[in-house]
């Protein structure tokens, strides 16, 4: 038997018959959805890793909330280093009525060290890469801001007490890289402006950075001698290193990708249900084949071969399209994401491409491979006595087989074999729950089939006689479906109402970088513009030193923080009485008299130092230190957007520490021009815009769910794929059974309708499943995730639940087309 010929001649002529294209369909579904996140996720991270040094602006550099000492540029440049002083901060920028919170970046002479900016001045959007900073009245503004304040190049904007002239547009900065979801629009300006606008006062929440470039030999003697400085004399300093940038910022995108990815897996975990599906019709129809081939003399092994090389030639070429495919869905993914992800991103690699490809190798031989090996138990004697049995039963290898590719599938999405072995085990919970509850309906429904007539009664019985196939469709499509209402519908139904359920007197805006001198002041302004009762609340930067006389010792930290956490600064301010906003939990508040050395805890916080009422904190606010006994443990609600802290002093026993004063108030609609007045007479101060930051939240929500609801597209094309499967899995029996009614006088369009309301069955069920499914799960988001109510949004749901039903039909429509074109007498005859 020369395998490769047949399996070839076999190929064109299944494919003519249509026998393998739901096959090929699957393996092109799950190749793109895996080629298109896994290529997303590459050039992301490449872009990110690339020239690294540009992502920090230089070679390595330092960091901290402190001014950076001079003593250390002249250290610098007696090693011939070129530097770079940075400053970063948020405050509110003005031109004429318009604000907008704006994130600066006031730079030195010598920026950018490593790359170059790239700006634009005209309306054509001609780019220019400039390696220079702006000079002194100049700043750059990115497009955001731009078009927040409704400015061009060549406009003035208020900065502090100063005027600044936008003298171009921030296309990009070189070591912006690794802010993936900046909130605020950048504003570039001059670091002397900022200094003469006031801008960097006593207790500014200001980021100072120093970069350093140079020769290697140079930049290792400068680390060297820095090391021990970071945090001595009482500095908090840590290192900008390049490796820690390239971890950071891949690892930070690597994680969101792992996210698309496991949206992506439901698609290709249905394409494998699909790829099964339709494996197993082709063994059925393999069977008389194989026993006349075995017949004429070939060996089981030669058989067997040439029907796995005839899937391998049919996956070459899906994989390929696969690939394309994925490709384009790719570049869809990036226009989704839009401003998240940097702008110049490098060619795809072919490294996520063949992982897709892999994908597809997966699917075939997890999925598809094992009903073909039941092919070894067909009897050559069934040439002569089709009494033979047709195929043993299903084996456990096949379930293995299946489960196996599961698996590795997750593993190499997520990663994660534990992460894989949860998704896997919520994946087939929710298969579970969707099969016994369309199982349920469909007994329900054969009740009912009695008392219908015509079509519906034809297509209810035929969907009765097929449970375990329509049971099947309904999870597939049910799946998929309850995917994408979650996060079409119920997301930004869940996200308005919260935001729609905030008290009217939320704060809307915060002031910060008081000083305790402007206190008085400041509260007299706002209360002149309409804000009831603002409250100066004071806001110290401390350290904490120790837990009842030992180092502290963090024991829930992060995944997403660095070691650095266990040094850094501690938010924390004093007061006599309780705070609002807050629930005692644990212990008695102070009285209001009382003058003893005690601090309340924020439970959160207490949690994760593992410390209760009694345990002594020793913190240190400047040159100051304190031993306060933990008196109370209280729960802080961080959604009310009033000020709250993880420590709070007794005010009575405080001294006199060094501090800030900052202030949450709710500032009504008609007075937010006014804003500009508060900055200009205390330019200082810097402003908080809550309204804008949600604003900005609700973007880079939607453009993420944008991204998903594009992978979770292919999850429903696999839904239809599992329902077009089942279909041609009985087609042999639904040609019967249109033959013989047919015959006894059934017309053509009886049968289409009775075709159309059997999907229309199953659509709307899996709809129904699909609704309930995504409610629930909104219901309880809401409850245990927000702690509030939710009011479905049921015209949503229900055009969803449609468009499923509109899918199944369409779907059923097109697969028995052929069928109700074949004479009678012909499908009679090859039964």
């Amino acid at each position: 038997m020369r395998i490769v010929p047949y399996a070839w001649r076999a190929l064109r002529r299944d494919l003519r018959g249509g026998d393998l294209l739901t096959v090929a369909a699957a393996l092109v579904l799950g190749v793109a959805v895996m080629t298109a996140v896994g290529t997303l996720v590459n050039r992301v991270s490449n872009a990110l890793v690339q020239n690294a040094a540009e992502i920090i602006g230089g070679d390595f550099g330092v960091a901290g909330r402190q001014a950076i000492p001079g003593d250390w540029i002249d250290a610098a440049h007696e090693r011939a280093l070129e530097t770079a002083l940075l400053v970063q901060f948020p405050t509110v920028v003005f031109s004429g009525d318009a604000s907008q919170l704006a994130d600066i970046k006031a730079v030195g002479s010598g920026y950018p060290l490593r790359g170059a900016l790239v700006v634009s001045d005209d309306a054509a959007g001609t780019q220019t890469r400039v390696a220079t900073a702006p000079g002194r009245g100049e700043a750059f503004a990115d497009a955001r801001l731009m078009d927040a304040l409704g400015i061009a190049p060549g406009s003035v904007i208020d900065l502090g007490d100063r005027q600044v002239r936008v003298s171009q547009r921030l296309v990009t900065e070189p070591d912006a890289g690794g802010e993936l979801f900046q909130l605020a629009p950048r504003l570039l300006v001059n670091l002397a402006d900022v200094e003469e606008a006031g801008l960097l006062g006593p207790g500014s929440r200001a980021t100072h950075r120093l970069m350093f470039a140079g020769p290697p030999g140079a930049v290792g003697s400068m680390r060297d001698w820095l090391q021990p400085r970071l945090t001595s004399d009482g500095r908090r300093f840590r290192l900008i290193t390049i490796e820690d940038a390239q971890q950071a910022v891949s690892g930070a995108f690597e994680r969101a990708g792992r996210f698309l990815s496991m949206a992506a897996l439901l698609a290709v975990l249905l394409a494998g249900v699909a790829t099964a599906l339709a494996a197993n019709r082709f063994a059925l129809r393999r069977i008389d084949q194989v026993a006349v081939l075995r017949c004429l003399g070939a060996r089981q092994r030669s058989v067997l071969t040439a029907l796995a090389l005839q899937l391998v030639m049919l996956a070459v070429p899906a994989c390929l399209v696969g690939i394309g495919l994925g490709l384009l869905a790719q570049a869809g993914l990036v226009e989704a994401l839009g401003t998240l992800i940097p702008d110049r991103l490098p060619l795809p690699q072919a490294a996520p491409a063949l992982a897709g490809a892999a994908i597809g190798i997966l699917l075939l031989l997890g999925f598809g491979l094992p009903p073909l090996l039941r092919l070894r138990g067909v009897p050559p004697m069934r040439v002569l006595n089709r009494s033979f049995a047709a195929l043993p039963p299903v084996s456990a290898l096949v379930y293995l087989a299946a489960i196996a590719a599961s698996v590795a599938l997750i593993v190499l999405a997520t990663r994660d074999l534990r992460l894989a072995m949860i998704v896997l085990g919520g994946l087939a919970g929710l298969a579970g729950v969707s099969a016994l509850a369309g199982w349920g309906l469909l007994s329900l429904l054969r009740l009912v089939q009695p008392r219908l007539r015509g079509h519906w009664r034809l297509g209810l019985a035929s969907l009765a006689r097929r449970r375990g196939l329509g049971v099947v469709q309904l999870v597939g499509l049910s799946l998929s479906l309850s995917s994408l209402l979650l996060l079409a519908a119920i997301g930004p139904a869940l996200l308005q109402q919260w935001r729609g359920q905030l008290p009217e007197d939320t704060p809307n805006y915060f002031v910060l970088n008081i000083q305790p001198a402007q206190g008085a002041e400041v509260a007299a302004f706002l209360s002149g513009i309409g804000v009831d009762e603002p409250r100066m609340e004071p806001f110290a930067t401390g350290r904490l030193v120790a837990i009842n006389g030992e180092p502290p010792q963090r024991l829930e930290r992060d995944v997403f923080e660095g070691d650095f956490v266990d040094g850094r600064p501690i938010n924390m301010s004093w007061r006599r009485d309780f705070p609002p906003a807050n629930t005692l939990v644990e212990g008695e508040y102070w009285a209001e008299d009382s003058d003893a050395v005690e601090v309340s805890v924020e439970q959160g916080w207490a949690a994760r130092y593992g410390v209760g009422v009694d345990d002594v904190l020793t913190i240190g606010i400047g040159e100051q230190r304190i031993e306060a006994r933990i008196s109370n443990i209280r729960a802080a609600d961080w959604d009310s957007f009033r000020v709250n802290f993880f420590l709070l002093l007794n005010e009575n026993a405080i001294g006199d520490a060094p501090h800030n004063l900052v202030s949450a108030f709710h500032l009504p609609e008609d007075a937010k021009g006014r804003m500009g007045e508060l900055t200009r007479r205390f330019p200082n101060v810097s402003l908080l815009d809550v309204d804008a930051i949600l604003e900005r939240v609700r973007e880079v929500i939607d453009r993420v769910a944008q991204a998903v609801q594009l992978v979770l597209g292919f999850s429903l094309a696999a839904g239809v794929l599992v329902l077009v499967a089942a279909l041609q899995a009985s087609t042999s029996e639904r040609r019967f059974e249109s033959a013989v009614l047919r015959t006894l006088g059934a017309r053509r369009g009886q049968l289409r309708a009775a075709v159309l309301a059997e999907f229309a069955l199953v659509g709307g069920i899996a709809a129904l499943l699909a609704i309930a499914g995504a409610a629930l799960t909104g219901l309880l988001v809401a409850r245990y995730g927000f702690e509030m109510g939710l009011d479905l949004p049921w015209g949503p749901l229900m055009l969803g639940g449609l468009l499923g039903m509109a899918l199944s039909m369409l779907a059923g429509w097109l697969g028995t087309r052929s069928i109700l074109r074949t004479p009678p007498a012909r499908s009679l005859r090859e039964a």
